[in-house]
């Protein structure tokens, strides 16, 4: 199993499980109970062959499909990859114009750690369903997008700031250094809720203020909650977008509402060097992007 896919099946399965919950009828259950005591008995070509002679509705139930539900069980309770990939893969072969069988499938193959191959499979799924109109499909492109992200790492575009940092920062008033402060950053990644978390500390060490950041798959960008200790305002939220100028340097465009509900924009230009982070921040103006501040990060570790 690969690292990204330790988090048992995290977007997909816990669509899937909800819908289930939510919607599967008690005859739909017991079709699943029946073909899973087939399955212990005789193995899956045997599923699959009790499915196809008995299976009196042909229409299309979504999430609840009695192999898919089953497939996903045989992944969970049994770890047989490949029972459940011959079972998904029937799925297709019965409903090929719907988006979920191809979602399912890569489930299976990220689980196999054939990461290129789930991804065809995903894009499949992700291009049937931007042509229906339907809830399920809704959710389905969300964790369709959200398992691409997860494979190329765009959640962990700014994982090179992980680790214990001196800020030495210079704020900034019409191109002039107002004043310098030190404090310090200590940085760390929740892999679980794939959350880039960063605690500020004052020069004395005293805890100040906490940023949480999200990566968000369908706007390709992160979502921001910024909150002070002892501040009026408490919380506030922003949106980070995140793009890569060239070997060890990004760009962060932020736009955020003030308390006045006017939308603002910052631009931050990063530099990373092996121990040190150069990072300068410009407010958009009317006139342009003015410096409002820069920041050099050293790492303590």
């Amino acid at each position: 199993m690969g690292r990204n896919f330790k988090l048992k099946w995290r977007i997909g399965t816990l669509l899937f499980f909800l819908i289930l919950s939510m919607n599967a009828q008690d005859q739909a259950q017991a079709t699943v109970d029946e073909l899973y005591q087939i399955y212990k008995n005789q193995g899956a070509k045997a599923v699959l062959e009790n499915y196809q002679k008995n299976n009196p509705n042909t229409a299309y139930e979504g999430m609840a499909e009695p192999l898919n539900i089953l497939a996903y069980r045989l992944m969970q309770e049994e770890n047989d990859l490949e029972a459940a990939k011959m079972l998904f893969q029937a799925q297709i072969d019965e409903y090929p114009q719907e988006a979920n069988p191809y979602d399912s499938f890569s489930d299976v193959l990220l689980e196999m750690d054939k990461k290129d191959e789930a991804v065809k499979y995903i894009e499949k799924s992700l291009a049937i369903a931007e042509k229906h109109d339907h809830e399920q499909d809704d959710l389905i492109m969300e964790a369709g997008l959200a398992k691409i992200a997860i494979i190329e790492n765009r959640d962990k575009q700014l994982n090179f700031l992980i680790g214990n940092w001196n800020n030495e920062t210079q704020v900034y008033q019409n191109g002039e250094v107002m004043n310098t402060t030190n404090s310090s950053n200590r940085i760390s990644f929740d892999e679980a809720g794939s959350m880039l978390v960063v605690d500020h500390d004052t020069g004395d060490s005293k805890p100040c203020c906490k940023r949480v950041m999200v990566y968000n798959p369908l706007e390709d960008e992160f979502d921001v909650v910024f909150m002070r200790r002892n501040a009026p305002e408490g919380i506030s939220n922003s949106k980070m977008k995140v793009k890569e100028m060239g070997p060890d340097q990004y760009q962060i465009v932020e736009s955020y509402l003030d308390d006045s509900h006017q939308q603002l924009r910052f631009k931050h230009d990063i530099t990373k060097e092996d121990s040190l982070v150069k990072w300068a921040v410009y407010e958009e103006t009317e006139s342009g992007w003015n410096k409002s501040r820069t920041m050099n990060l050293t790492r303590k570790d």
